[in-house]
């Protein structure tokens, strides 16, 4: 555990610069069973779960607590960058996207259960999509947010994308930004990622997996 938040603090700095001392130490609380892991809206401790699993969240949660998370400005880019830093620098493969968001959106799309993703993105204080009592919506938006993220980031780079971190929808440039509105960015990601030849074996069972505990 010691291991990979040194590795998650070293990656964060490589994306947003020097961390202040004041966001240190960082306290990390383990628990057993199969709970919600969580940083206490971006603030430690860090209440984790799913560590014998292999399957915990570490990074996405020393990701809020170092990047900074105001619930009020929504919650897509930073649940999405959270993830974002837990596929491509954790060692376990945790929820919502075990890696696979690309190949998850694109299932998500195939099977019709796409959330409306300019919705996802004024969603602010979890008041509907991200919402602990919709936990299939809830699903759907983390997911759908980290593969928007993911495409931003590598289809634009990070320096544009930590230009619009935690900031509300409504004063994002995105035409300053991406040289296009909201909206064309949406389905230019969405274009992208559906045509993409992704194996989705794994994604789609993940996927039913998630979708059979809404009974």
């Amino acid at each position: 555990m010691r291991d990979q938040l040194e590795v998650g603090t070293k990656a964060l700095e490589r994306y947003i610069g020097s961390i202040p001392s004041t966001k240190f130490p960082i306290v990390v609380n383990l628990w057993s069973g199969s709970g919600i892991s969580h940083s206490h809206h971006g603030r430690g401790p860090i209440e984790l779960y799913w560590v014998r699993e292999v399957r915990s969240p570490i990074i996405h949660e020393l990701t809020h607590v170092l990047a900074g998370y105001t619930a009020s400005n929504g919650h897509w880019t930073q649940e999405g960058f959270a993830s974002y830093m837990q596929d491509q620098y954790g060692e376990d493969h945790a929820f919502p996207t075990r890696k696979m968001a690309h190949a998850l959106v694109k299932v998500i799309v195939e099977e019709g259960s796409l959330l409306p993703m300019p919705d996802v993105m004024r969603d602010h204080d979890r008041k509907t999509y991200f919402g602990v009592r919709t936990p299939w919506e809830r699903w759907l938006a983390y997911t759908q947010s980290t593969s928007f993220c993911l495409y931003l980031i590598e289809r634009y780079g990070k320096v544009s994308f930590l230009k619009l971190y935690d900031v509300p929808v409504d004063l994002i440039d995105c035409e300053g930004l991406y040289g296009r509105k909201a909206n064309v960015l949406v389905d230019e990601w969405l274009g992208e990622v559906t045509a993409r030849p992704i194996d989705t074996a794994k994604a789609r069972a993940f996927y039913s997996q998630i979708k059979s505990l809404r009974r």
